[in-house]
């Protein structure tokens, strides 16, 4: 097959990946329950299994698909990162090409930086091994899911709405626009809501690994993906690999084509196994057919290493870091005494949810009432990124178990509806100083009335009262019978008071119990 047919081949399975990447960002909530396909990538990512079992010390079998990314790698090279990565896909098409250099053999960007993913790598490892994934939100298809999932995706809606606004002013594309509408718009976006917390900073992050490309074409993928690290590792032993043969020239056009810099003049034009995504331009764009991929059987060995391989004294430092850091997640407070209102998702406090979850957002995308939402320090700088819930903000609803389905590690564990409505995952307390029955004597029955559970774990006391007209009046004033509430929290969504609720929800103290009223 001809290398300018493998090339075009290669990006049609970035377009089609990408797509599918999105397609399941969007419909993850209408896809079927028990770990559905829509954390189909992060159960490929082999980071995200090792980081994960490592940290909860246990084999995690929806994530043993991952191996299958690992036994192409060890066959073909990072064939992920060039032809199935969304990530990677997405830096290849918004690269400036006028930025590359244009003199064969110029660096931008020094080579040894190619190590700090190594050291983001061991990093990774490291703090795993100690139960920790804070770093986790580091994996690329963790970034891109959260950053698309948390703050692309919501102000796209956000824009095209407002577009919509403007242009149905237009008496004349009311029908266009209304086809647009309904066969395009509202399929897309109708289970996006756009708010969250985090959303700017986390928009911020992925702008600036995007602008990077600016600085050097792939900078992500070149010094600072720790999957790309891993998959860099393996593919040294590899057993298709890139080979330049006699009929070389020498023009020096494949290597300022490579997107990642890794053909090098100074070796008569070799490439580094470990950082070849083989994309096949080097194969496609030479004329003198100076170049090819081949199986490197028989007489096979692995790769040279390179000056910027990780050493000891770096890899020293890597666990130092990662000791350090897992140390001084230890001795912060939250250790001690969790925030009121930190509330997990539904049955999160059944599962090691802090080694679990790898931030990835997906339990917040699909979450229908956006209550789910990332924390930034709430749980410590360790956890920051994991989800809780927010009741003002959105409750968890009775009969949704959908950040159970998605969640590609377990740390939310899958849940039927009926368990998911026996979990208690915070407890209701009514503040009398603000209730409107209770402290202003006006009729209100709203958080009795939203609670969705058959026997009411909100209740009515009926009680007469003189209002400040002097008038005898008849109140019910709400409260909580706390051996059924479960903490759902539409009552401290529904409730009319401005600003905080009359009525709020909080964690409980431990897993089996919670404060007393």
């Amino acid at each position: 097959m001809k290398s300018k047919t493998i090339r075009s081949i290669r990006q049609v399975f970035q377009v089609l990946s990408f797509i599918l990447f999105i397609g399941l960002l969007f419909f993850a909530g209408s896809l079927p329950s028990s770990h559905s396909l829509a954390s189909l990538f992060l159960r490929l990512d082999p980071l995200t299994a090792l980081t994960s079992m490592l940290a909860s010390r246990s084999w995690i079998p929806h994530l043993g698909v991952a191996i299958l990314t690992v036994l192409v790698t060890l066959v073909f090279g990072r064939v992920w990162c060039g032809w199935f990565c969304p990530m990677g896909s997405l830096l290849d098409w918004i690269t400036p090409r006028h930025r590359k250099p244009a003199k064969t053999g110029s660096k931008t960007v020094s080579e040894r930086w190619r190590i700090v993913k190594y050291f983001l790598l061991l990093l990774m490892i490291v703090t795993a091994l100690f139960g920790i994934q804070s770093f986790s939100f580091l994996d690329p298809i963790s970034l891109l899911t959260r950053s698309m999932a948390g703050a692309v995706i919501p102000a796209a809606r956000t824009v095209i709405f407002s577009s919509l606004d403007v242009l149905y002013q237009v008496e004349f594309l009311y029908a266009p626009l209304d086809f647009l509408y309904q066969y395009l718009v509202y399929p897309l976006f109708k289970e996006v809501i756009p708010s969250f917390e985090l959303a700017v900073p986390i928009f911020i992050f992925f702008a600036a690994i995007l602008g990077l490309n600016w600085v050097a074409e792939r900078f992500w993928c070149r010094y600072l993906c720790p999957l790309g690290g891993l998959l860099g590792l393996l593919s040294r032993i590899s057993l298709f690999r890139r080979v330049v043969n006699q009929d070389c020239t020498g023009c020096g056009l494949c290597a300022r084509r490579c997107p990642t810099g890794t053909i090098n003049p100074d070796q008569n034009y070799q490439s580094d196994p470990a950082e070849c995504t083989v994309c096949y331009d080097c194969v496609a764009d030479c004329s003198k057919g100076g170049t090819r991929f081949q199986w490197m059987l028989p007489g096979w060995k692995p790769a040279s290493s390179q000056s910027y391989d990780i050493k000891r004294r770096e890899a020293v430092l890597a666990l130092g870091a990662g000791v350090a850091s897992a140390a001084l997640a230890g001795v912060e407070p939250i250790q001690r005494r969790q925030p009121a209102n930190l509330i997990r998702p539904p049955g999160a406090r059944t599962t090691d949810f802090e080694s679990l979850c790898i931030r990835c957002g997906e339990c917040i995308k699909v979450c229908p009432t956006q209550g789910l939402q990332p924390t930034l320090l709430e749980a410590g700088w360790q956890n920051a990124l994991t989800p809780r819930l927010v009741p003002r903000l959105g409750q968890c609803s009775f009969n949704c178990n959908a950040c159970g389905t998605v969640c590609p590690t377990g740390a939310i564990p899958f849940l039927s509806i009926a368990e998911k409505q026996q979990k208690p995952i915070g407890l209701a307390r009514v503040d009398q100083s603000r209730c409107l029955p209770w402290a202003y004597d006006v009729p209100c029955i709203v958080c009795e009335e939203m609670c969705p559970l058959p026997d009411k774990a909100i209740r009515l006391h009926e009680v007469e009262t003189t209002n400040s007209q002097g008038e005898t009046i008849l109140l019910q004033r709400p409260y909580v019978v706390k051996e059924y509430c479960i903490g759902c929290g539409i009552c401290e969504y529904k409730c009319p008071m401005g600003g905080e609720a009359a009525i709020r929800v909080f964690a409980p103290t431990d897993p089996g119990g919670f404060i007393s009223q």
